[in-house]
């Protein structure tokens, strides 16, 4: 077992993908946190950002591998309107206390990374590293170039 674990949540595949890529980087363990509330399409879209707004929670099918048995938890998830995704938020409020050393990942189309980044260290404490990437740079060579420096820092 490694002593690193990356937790993901991605509604449409762009964070799945970051992750997955940083789990190579680091060769450590990923487990997804899948919602139980499906966000599909341009209705789905509108309901995951009203929810993150609202700050609600959602249910979720739990992760197969509990975060407590690591050193370290990256914490990998898209910003939904300049805020926490509600299944990131559910998981985060149950696994706080778990999480020896966290840091975040975080993709984004619109912008609010660093107003997420302060709510996800108001609810989770202060992250050992954090990095963010735009869906420009995830276009570009860019995001590779971010991805690996932030994993050589973990």
């Amino acid at each position: 077992m490694s002593d690193k674990l990356v937790v993901y949540y991605s509604r449409n595949g762009a964070t799945r993908k970051a992750a997955e890529k940083l789990s190579e980087y680091l060769n450590c363990d990923i487990t997804e946190i899948v919602s139980k509330k499906k966000y599909r399409g341009p209705i789905g879209w509108l309901a995951a950002g009203r929810a993150s707004m609202r700050e609600l929670k959602v249910e979720i099918i739990e992760p197969e591998l509990n975060p407590e048995k690591y050193n370290g938890v990256i914490l990998c998830m898209p910003v939904w309107a300049s805020n926490i995704p509600s299944p990131v938020r559910t998981w985060l409020d149950a696994h706080k206390d778990d999480c020896k050393k966290l840091s975040y990942l975080l993709t984004f189309n619109g912008g609010g990374q660093d107003k997420t980044i302060a709510k996800l260290e108001e609810l989770g404490g202060k992250a050992e590293k954090t990095v963010h990437f735009s869906d420009f740079e995830r276009k570009s060579d860019v995001w590779v170039e971010k991805l690996t420096a932030f994993a050589n820092e973990l």
